[in-house]
């Protein structure tokens, strides 16, 4: 590379791979979570997702590039996580806040490689492309704090069904002694 321009190209080639590896990804989580507010987060964020490789398109066309789509490991390296959630943990509040966990790690992948290549099309006096790369930076940071919405309630559900677990083995335990002791008698 010889030029920023160059490098914002790298950039949203590297964005484009990551936003079509999202696209593929969302249905499967979506199937896997319990939760129906989990489930329709994603499912929104799916077609937020679309445009956002339709959106990414446009910037290509803005800069007079192709849109083509540079591997992505790092976003591959995230999804994988995810799906390792779904293969290996039961279905329910557990899985779907690893869920949310891997999906925040991607999301804050995202708001990292947008603000830089806004920050980049900023100092390249592209406008149009910052405004463009903007509007995705806010909708991937709308994301997780939706995400983190869903993780509230959701760790409010799994905390109270330990509390309840812990008083049912208090209580079994209580009842484990009770019964030895008047086995000695």
């Amino acid at each position: 590379m010889e030029s920023l321009k160059e490098l914002l190209v790298e950039e949203l080639k590297d964005l484009y791979s990551a936003e079509k590896q999202i696209v593929k990804a969302l249905p499967k989580i979506a199937r896997g979570a319990a939760s129906e507010d989990l489930k329709s987060a994603i499912t929104e964020h799916l077609e937020i997702t679309k445009g956002q490789v339709t959106r990414l398109e446009e910037i290509f066309a803005e800069l007079e590039e192709k849109a083509k789509a540079k591997p992505c490991k790092g976003m591959q390296g995230l999804l994988e996580e995810g799906s390792e959630a779904l293969k290996e943990a039961d279905k329910g509040e557990l899985r779907d806040l690893q869920l949310i966990g891997a999906a925040q790690r991607v999301e804050h992948y995202e708001m990292a490689a947008y603000g830089t290549a806004k920050a980049m099309a900023e100092k390249l006096g592209l406008d149009k492309v910052t405004e463009l790369l903007d509007e995705t930076l806010k909708e991937e940071e709308e994301a997780d704090q939706k995400l983190t919405e869903v993780a509230e309630s959701l760790y409010g559900e799994v905390a109270l069904g330990d509390e309840e677990e812990g008083q049912e083995e208090k209580y079994a335990v209580a009842g484990q002694s009770r019964g030895g002791s008047s086995k000695r008698r």
